[in-house]
């Protein structure tokens, strides 16, 4: 079966912070997605975010034309999922190079989640602590795992989630882009159905939002864009005590 991604998006600064330093990219040609939350001083958050995810794009682009195989592939994964991951470290060399160049861009960095079709597949690329989404059947399953200080200690089992969301050490991230030569990026492949709803968001969206919420705006409201809305005005509702953007993407089936 042939499928097609219906992308919806929307980012919001918030109810607190005074810019909006999250990006949101979409490209239907590409069938990608891509959601990316800067941080740094002045404007760098801004800059590292929109850098990762035009340049991430941009690059990805160019593979697809001219069939470049990035070296280390990984032989797991198809190509595509090998060229997206390359375009995101790229990604971290200019915004690495960038963060070193202007005194006011140093120690600029960015999380990034991106969403790409790719035949019965959709490949994921990750790092930070956005996050990517899959309401199936209903279900609402976390695809991405966080790269930060506090889901760390979760995972080792030194903090409850309960514990981890009420930590003043939430912000604190292990791995970003910019702020490392070469940081790994996480990569994965989901065999996709029809009607699967992928959704990518920064963590203005599930720090003000519960799952269980989340999971019934998704599967309540039929209307991408009204979804989109729904889930940044509920966060907003809820204090909006962040930037919130999100990015969802329809699997439909792809009609001759």
């Amino acid at each position: 079966m042939k499928y097609k991604l219906e992308v919806f998006a929307l980012s919001d600064v918030g109810k607190v912070r005074k810019n909006n330093e999250d990006t949101v990219l979409t490209d239907p040609s590409l069938g990608l997605a891509i959601v990316a939350d800067g941080m740094g001083g002045h404007s760098s958050g801004e800059v590292a975010s929109s850098l990762a995810a035009k340049v991430t794009r941009d690059k990805f682009r160019e593979m697809q034309i001219t069939g470049l195989k990035p070296g280390n592939c990984d032989e797991n994964l198809a190509l595509e999922t090998n060229q997206l991951g390359f375009a995101v470290q790229l990604a971290n060399s200019v915004i690495y190079e960038a963060g070193n160049a202007a005194p006011e861009n140093k120690g600029m960095g960015t999380t990034l989640s991106a969403i790409l079709l790719n035949g019965g597949r959709i490949s994921i690329a990750h790092i930070g602590d956005s996050r990517v989404y899959l309401l199936r059947d209903g279900v609402l399953q976390q695809m991405t795992e966080d790269h930060s200080l506090v889901m760390d200690h979760v995972r080792k089992g030194l903090l409850t989630l309960e514990q981890a969301e009420k930590s003043p050490l939430q912000n604190i991230l292990t791995r970003a882009l910019g702020t490392q030569k070469s940081p790994a990026v996480d990569l994965k492949e989901v065999p996709v159905m029809e009607d699967d709803r992928f959704l990518l968001c920064t963590d203005g969206l599930f720090k003000a939002v519960g799952t269980d919420k989340i999971a019934g705006i998704l599967g309540s409201t039929a209307d991408g864009q009204k979804a989109c809305e729904l889930l940044v005005r509920t966060a907003n509702d809820n204090g909006g005590p962040d930037n919130v953007t999100v990015a969802l993407g329809i699997l439909k089936k792809k009609t001759l």
